[in-house]
Parts: C-alpha cells; sequence; structure tokens
C-alpha cells in the first residue's frame, strides 16, 4: 500500500474514534439533565403528643335529707327554725345611769347549717331607774351566730349583731323622752335541748349604742356619745 495512503487511512480511522467519543459524551450530559431530579427526602413528622386525658370530677354527694340531717344533728340541723322568748336582767353602764331592772324579748333564728345560725330579735330592756323614773331601751336587731359542738349535751354559741336602739325615758320631768340609735352588741351563751321540740338557754350581750352627745335629762343627767348596755337573759326556744 502505498504511504499516502496508508497516512489518509490512519487519519480517517482517528477521526472516527474522536467523533464517536465526543458523541457519546454529548448524549450522556444531555440524558442527564433530561433525567428527573430525585426528590428531596422528606423532614421525618415528629408524632404528635399525645393529649392528657382529664381525669373526672367525682360527683358532688347529694345533700342528706331532712330527716337525716336532723337525726344527726338535732335541733342544730340545716334549715331548722327556732322561736324564742327570753327574760332577765338588763343595766347601762353609762354614768348617771340608775339601777338596773328587767329585760325580755323575743326571737327568730334559722340554722343555715348545723354551726352556723342567723336571725333577729326584738326586746325591751329597762336599763336603770330612781324611783317612778327609769331609762329603757327597745333594741331591733338581727345577729350571725356560731354554734359549737362540744362533746357534752349543752352547746355553747358566740354572736355578732346589730340594728337600732330606741333609746327613751319615762317619768322623768320632759317631753323628750329619747330617739333611735344604731348600736352593735356580742353575745355569748349556750342551749341545752329539753327534748326534741325545745331548748333552754343562757343569752348574755353587751352592745355599744349611739348616744346624743350634749343631750341632758333632769334625772339621769349628761347623755354620752357612746353608751354601753348589756343583759344576762333566759332564753326558751321552739324548734321546727
Amino acid at each position: 500500500m502505498p504511504k499516502s495512503i496508508r497516512s489518509l487511512s490512519l487519519a480517517l480511522a482517528a477521526l472516527t474514534v474522536s467523533t464517536v467519543i465526543a458523541f457519546t459524551a454529548v448524549s450522556t450530559a444531555l440524558a442527564a439533565d433530561a433525567a428527573p431530579a430525585k426528590p428531596a427526602a422528606a423532614a421525618a413528622a415528629k408524632p404528635a403528643k399525645p393529649k392528657k386525658a382529664k381525669t373526672p370530677k367525682p360527683p358532688k354527694p347529694a345533700e342528706k335529707s331532712y330527716e337525716q340531717q336532723r337525726a344527726e344533728d338535732g335541733l342544730w340541723a340545716k334549715r331548722t327554725n327556732w322561736i324564742s322568748m327570753r327574760a332577765g336582767y338588763a343595766k347601762s353602764t353609762a354614768k348617771g345611769a340608775g339601777d338596773g331592772l328587767v329585760g325580755y324579748g323575743v326571737g327568730y333564728h334559722r340554722m343555715l347549717n348545723r354551726n352556723w345560725s342567723f336571725g333577729g330579735s326584738v326586746n325591751h330592756d329597762v336599763l336603770g331607774h330612781f324611783d317612778n323614773a327609769y331609762e329603757a331601751a327597745v333594741p331591733f336587731t338581727a345577729d350571725l351566730t356560731r354554734h359549737f359542738k362540744w362533746k357534752t349535751v349543752v352547746r355553747p354559741y358566740l354572736g355578732m349583731g346589730g340594728g337600732y336602739y330606741f333609746h327613751k325615758y319615762y317619768r322623768t320631768g320632759t317631753d323628750y323622752t329619747g330617739a333611735p340609735g344604731s348600736g352593735y352588741y356580742f353575745a355569748l351563751g349556750a342551749n341545752l335541748p329539753l327534748d326534741d321540740r325545745h331548748l333552754l338557754g343562757l343569752d348574755t350581750r353587751i352592745a355599744s349604742v349611739a348616744g346624743r352627745s350634749g343631750v341632758k335629762n333632769p334625772v339621769f343627767g349628761d347623755e354620752q356619745s357612746t353608751e354601753t348596755m348589756w343583759t344576762v337573759k333566759i332564753n326558751w326556744a321552739l324548734a321546727y
């Protein structure tokens, strides 16, 4: 084979190999661009925290019937009513007051529960007297009382109340007999059940009543801005 032809054949063969290599490289690149992108791995979802189940509240026990409460608490059972009558001693500690005398009245109380009661009373208390002249107070009051259950038949109590005190003078030679004044009191006493309907008690009250400073009575003297009154009374009550 002539030398020129052989050189030409080698050149053609080298060109053919180069073309094939270049075509293969281009095809691979195009195929890589056309291939769909692989989706990124999704982040792992955190599991939801389970909600704490609410513990249901136990239902409130049904209130005992009045008969059951009466069997347990006696005359101090919730919703029991007391109507009372009382009588005893009354006295004023004001300067110029006369000797103490009698006091009496009526009252009503309702048991809110076995420890507490609410009620009111009207009393007529002769606080002092000189011969036929005397000083009196007529209190219209309401009170809240705390009853204590001891390991005894007798049950003591403490109370606090207030209202209007109509302060009056009689047979003192003046037409100015008095006027209403506000006041409050503390009570201390005890009650003894006699049977399933009746009680007997002792009631002590110390009251502070607004007076009329500057007013002078011909018999009992000058009134003070505040007057202290106290009573001790036997109390009888009907419960229903």
